[in-house]
């Protein structure tokens, strides 16, 4: 009896076995259509945070229908820049790559950073969660780096210091830039601590730190004079290196690179040369710290 049985499972098994064989492509192209999807993403309105600036490496779109590596990274823009806390969009049926290409991408701290770099401070993220579905569903969930009530208390700290600069009565952005700028390094102290210690008391990574606590390292200061810019319909993005932040404005027709950290006297590599400067005089100045991406940072 076991004898009969045996050969009757393993007539079964190599019956399962030749039907695969046969059928190959057509299991595979069931798979294929398992895990992606033709589903279009509900696109939401954006916050009052958004760039309307169609920048060289990014554009604003209300598309979110992936077509390749450069088109999702567009997308993770688009969540970014119009404030989403979590967004779906879909891989399509026919890009048989995009679930994976999603996953580096996702994975990818260094190159989602510098996208960060491209959105108003107060959308940037602080920690994101990718969940890719098996459906072709991509899911992302964004964690801001700024709370409702820091930003309640920096929109004031700015209104406030427009107002008490009278910038407004400027008629060249320029000197509204300078003024601004003074004013920051004027009263912002580096905080050694956090760049020694990578340890504060202070969110100095942040424009609270910077506006609101007194205390900012790099990232700090380009926030803080993002914020400005931003108000003041001046384009403008942050540019990262391995070992510094700073702003890139658009001025003019160009861009030009503008670092209050290494323009603050309180900074000991102080240099009061870093005020609106072409990328060749950057890098004739600082040809180390302030080496960047070019081929990420198009802008610039």
């Amino acid at each position: 009896m076991n004898k009969v049985i045996n050969i009757v499972f393993t007539i079964i098994l190599l019956s399962l076995i030749l039907l695969v064989y046969l059928k190959i492509d057509a299991i595979t192209d069931f798979f294929t259509e398992f895990l992606t999807s033709d589903k279009t993403a509900e696109v939401k309105e954006k916050n009052e945070y958004a760039r309307n600036f169609n920048y060289i490496r990014f554009e604003n779109s209300d598309v979110f229908v992936p077509v390749d590596e450069e088109s999702i990274l567009n997308i993770f823009y688009n969540i970014f820049n119009n404030g989403y806390d979590e967004f779906t969009f879909y891989c399509p049926s026919e890009y048989e790559s995009c679930l994976d290409d999603v996953k580096v991408i996702a994975n990818d701290n260094v190159l989602l950073s510098k996208v960060n770099d491209y959105v108003h401070p107060y959308n940037s993220f602080k920690s994101l969660n990718t969940k890719v579905s098996s459906d072709g569903a991509i899911t992302v969930s964004v964690l801001k780096n700024y709370s409702d009530s820091e930003i309640d208390e920096l929109n004031k700290r700015v209104s406030d210091i427009l107002y008490e600069l009278n910038v407004n009565d400027l008629s060249d952005e320029i000197e509204k830039i300078r003024s601004i700028h003074n004013y920051i390094i004027k009263n912002v102290e580096y905080d050694e601590e956090m760049a020694n210690n990578n340890t504060s008391s202070y969110r100095s990574n942040t424009a609270y730190g910077a506006l609101v606590q007194g205390y900012a390292i790099c990232t700090g200061y380009s926030d803080a004079m993002a914020l400005f810019l931003d108000k003041l319909d001046i384009p403008n993005i942050k540019i990262s290196s391995d070992e510094h932040v700073w702003n890139l404005v658009y001025l003019n027709g160009s861009w030009v690179h503008l670092d209050l950290t290494w323009n603050d006297t309180n900074n000991p590599k102080y240099q009061m040369s870093y005020f609106l400067i072409d990328t060749d005089t950057l890098f004739k100045l600082d040809p180390e710290e302030h080496l960047f991406d070019e081929s990420f940072y198009l802008e610039a």
